[in-house]
């Protein structure tokens, strides 16, 4: 078989979202009088009401932004969903939605750092929305029009600029749609019984997949199943390269520029197939079979993507961090100007083709300017770390390394 490729959008799994007494609504469909006029709980509501109803923005585009305090990718859409309401003001409102317990949002705004400046308000307690616009994954976005109907069902990603002045024309149509398998369960099998996708999908036992469209993005460690002595692993819709974190722990944390791609081919379709493609594998076996967990995992895909991938230590050149006078200590959020040493650091390791970049001093809250995550002059930029007490020299060291050679 032939495998697929794409990227992945970043979403959160959901579960529970079915009602058997509720119809789906669909994108065509009205929204019912009774709907419009369901009073909506909401915390820290701009004029103080402690709860709304959807006819209060009838005038407008509605677009009902499901999310989760535990869905990163909700959680960090927020602000940008924020601005776009506010440049649209007169004709949109972009309204969260969760049916997480109002204290509990309340608390989270007030607590997060990027969100509380923003007095985003939120709806809570939802238990009818949820049913009516069914969804897997979070987050969830559903276009409502001024007339009234469903114009789209969206990703985050997907609430735009661009995407907008296309709905208030009226042509929403043209908006990329989310479709969730809502039928996927994540507790069963990959396959069994045509769950998540075809039975006869999978490429071999252990199975092995492409991208499969409508489930979300998981990397499991060995689940067992003690009614019948068995466990289980699964990676769905992940890299080759995250994938082999199921075999190699110290991998979770390494950064991307210690990973070595060694192949007879150019860096760009390696980078391509390693770091950008997904897939899904799954391995069930006894539970007597957990001593070979690691070897298992690496030779299944290894054999199956014709590669070597393995754990090296190297000695290496690289640039590492200096402290040459007195620092910058920041507790709290940085500065305007300013930066984490830390996270400058973890920004620059993210590409794979920079030199690695150590860090001796990740316990303390060192700051420095904002500067590009990218050492091309180093004369330059130790100029700029000079006032902070800071330097980068060069250096060889032996450190670990993710390698993927020819077999």
């Amino acid at each position: 078989m032939l495998f697929g490729t794409g990227a992945a959008r970043s979403q959160s799994p959901v579960r529970g979202t079915a009602n058997n007494s509720i119809t789906p609504l669909n994108i065509g469909d009205p929204i019912p009088d009774a709907l419009w006029n369901t009073p909506l709980q909401v915390v820290n509501h701009p004029e103080g009401k402690e709860t709304i109803t959807l006819s209060e923005y009838k005038d407008k585009l509605i677009i009902l932004d499901f999310w989760a305090t535990w869905c990163g990718t909700c959680v960090a859409s927020l602000p940008r969903l924020h601005e776009l309401e506010k440049e649209f003001k007169d004709d949109v409102i972009i309204l969260p939605v969760t049916d997480q317990k109002a204290n509990d949002i309340t608390a989270f705004l007030k607590k997060n750092t990027v969100l509380s400046p923003l007095n985003i308000f939120s709806v809570t307690n939802d238990n009818t929305y949820k049913f009516h616009f069914p969804y897997t994954m979070l987050p969830h976005e559903v276009w409502i029009s001024k007339s009234g109907e469903i114009q789209a069902i969206t990703h985050s990603s997907d609430v735009t600029k661009e995407n907008i002045t296309l709905a208030l024309k009226g042509e929403a149509n043209s908006i990329a749609q989310k479709k969730d398998n809502l039928t996927y369960d994540d507790t069963l099998p990959l396959l069994l019984n045509n769950n998540g996708a075809d039975a006869d999908f999978f490429v071999n036992r252990s199975i092995i997949t492409p991208l499969i469209k409508g489930i979300p993005t998981l990397n499991s460690q060995s689940k067992v199943n003690d009614k019948d002595s068995t466990f289980r692993v699964l990676s769905t819709n992940a890299s080759v390269r995250r994938m082999y974190t199921l075999a190699f722990k110290e991998l979770r944390t390494m950064p991307l520029n210690r990973t070595k791609l060694e192949l007879q081919e150019p860096f760009s379709v390696s980078q391509k197939r390693f770091l950008k493609d997904l897939y899904c594998y799954e391995w069930i076996a006894q539970i007597s079979a957990l001593k070979y967990f690691p070897q298992k995992i690496k030779a299944d895909l290894n054999y199956h993507f014709g590669i070597n991938g393995r754990m090296e230590k190297r000695n290496t050149k690289c640039y590492a961090i200096q402290i040459i006078g007195k620092t910058t200590i920041i507790p709290n959020k940085p500065e305007d100007g300013l930066q984490y040493l830390s996270a400058w650091v973890n920004n620059t390791n993210k590409d794979i083709q920079h030199i690695p970049l150590i860090n001796d001093f990740t316990d303390q809250k060192i700051a420095i300017p904002k500067i590009p995550p990218k050492i091309e002059d180093i004369e330059a930029i130790n100029r700029q770390l000079k006032p902070f007490g800071i330097t980068i020299v060069e250096e060889e060291r032996v450190l670990d390394f993710f390698v993927i050679s020819e077999l």
